[in-house]
């Protein structure tokens, strides 16, 4: 048979570099009660060395081949910060691909959001010139400290570890074996990012079965006037019942 017609040639493809990477959010509350609550909250991030001045990123990186996505967040930070995670430390954040998000290449970001009380100190190996832990509020209100769009990530990695302490009793593993209301209650304005008031908080902790059990002995404040506060331990339960809830502006949901 014969083809009088030219033959439609085919579609080119054109091929880009893509990567999927993994950046965690790694949250801890600086335990100095005398620090404003807002600056209590702390972001663990990392300086790059081939990063711009003064600018700082979360630990994160490409996932390698057959490495499962939690792997690489517990392997990239290990590296870059020298804080060891477990699986169980992880919780996944959400998925960040806007094309202009790296100016290198086309990058596709799954983020983990990791609560560590007591992190140790930092050891950077690989990777990372320097790590620290800078407060949320200072990286939040200065978008130009952190690389890529990494701001978006710590607003909704704070988002979800706001709902885990209104769901479950993650708070606690802020506070020491015995601890006072004032104490818990400096947790959780830590990760809300305003103040409490005491009764109101009080009321609400006191409505969940098993969340914290009274002990019925009083801190020693022999320094302070006035009566001394209840001391607490925590209760039985994991997850909250009622859960605790506050209240939402669109100031504190960044």
């Amino acid at each position: 048979m014969c083809h009088t017609g030219a033959m439609a040639s085919p579609k080119r493809t054109i091929q880009h570099d893509f990567f999927v990477y993994v950046d965690t959010v790694v949250l801890t509350v600086n335990p100095d009660r005398s620090i404003d609550p807002q600056q209590r909250l702390e972001v663990l991030v990392m300086r790059r060395p081939d990063a711009p001045p003064n600018k700082w990123a979360l630990p994160g990186g490409a996932v390698r081949d057959n490495e499962k996505l939690e792997d690489t967040a517990i392997r990239k930070v290990q590296e870059e910060t020298g804080i060891s995670l477990r699986h169980r430390d992880l919780h996944q954040v959400g998925a960040f691909g806007d094309p202009d998000r790296d100016d290198r290449f086309r990058a596709i970001s799954i983020a983990y959001v990791a609560l560590v009380p007591h992190p140790g100190p930092l050891e950077p190996h690989a990777h990372s010139v320097e790590a620290a832990f800078k407060p949320y509020r200072q990286l939040r209100d200065r978008k130009n400290l952190l690389e890529f769009d990494h701001h978006a990530i710590i607003y909704a990695a704070r988002r979800l570890a706001r709902g885990m302490l209104e769901d479950s009793s993650v708070a606690l593993s802020f506070c020491q074996p015995k601890f006072t209301m004032s104490e818990l209650r400096s947790v959780y304005e830590a990760f809300l990012q305003y103040e409490v008031d005491p009764a109101n908080f009080r009321r609400k902790v006191e409505a969940v079965d098993g969340f914290v059990n009274e002990l019925g002995v009083y801190a020693d404040t022999s320094s302070n006037r006035g009566r001394p506060p209840m001391l607490y331990r925590p209760g039985k339960s994991r997850e909250l019942n009622p859960p605790i809830r506050f209240r939402r502006t669109s100031q504190n949901l960044q």
